[in-house]
């Protein structure tokens, strides 16, 4: 996507189709949560805490969300998903 992101998400969501992923871009994230564009969050929590790093959810209102599945690896990490409540 090169020009409003924005408009071309809720076009691409607008036609049928698959879902649409993100991985690892938290500002685009924030971007599309800010404008209601996502609706299910997709999560690896790992065992570790390091203090500092980027936020998950950008400031703003609040977004209730209901857990659909979870699953714990032997490594620790625990995959969430959530929908929009």
């Amino acid at each position: 996507i090169r020009s409003n992101v924005i408009e071309e998400v809720r076009a691409l969501k607008a036609q049928p189709g698959k879902n649409i992923a993100i991985d690892g871009s938290s500002v685009l994230i924030h971007t599309l949560a800010e404008h209601d564009l996502i609706d299910e969050y997709s999560l690896l929590v790992y065992p570790v805490v390091l203090g500092s790093g980027k936020k998950l959810f950008p400031e703003g209102p609040r977004v209730d969300l209901r857990l659909i599945e979870s699953r714990p690896f032997p490594s620790g990490v625990v995959f969430m998903r959530y929908a929009r409540a």
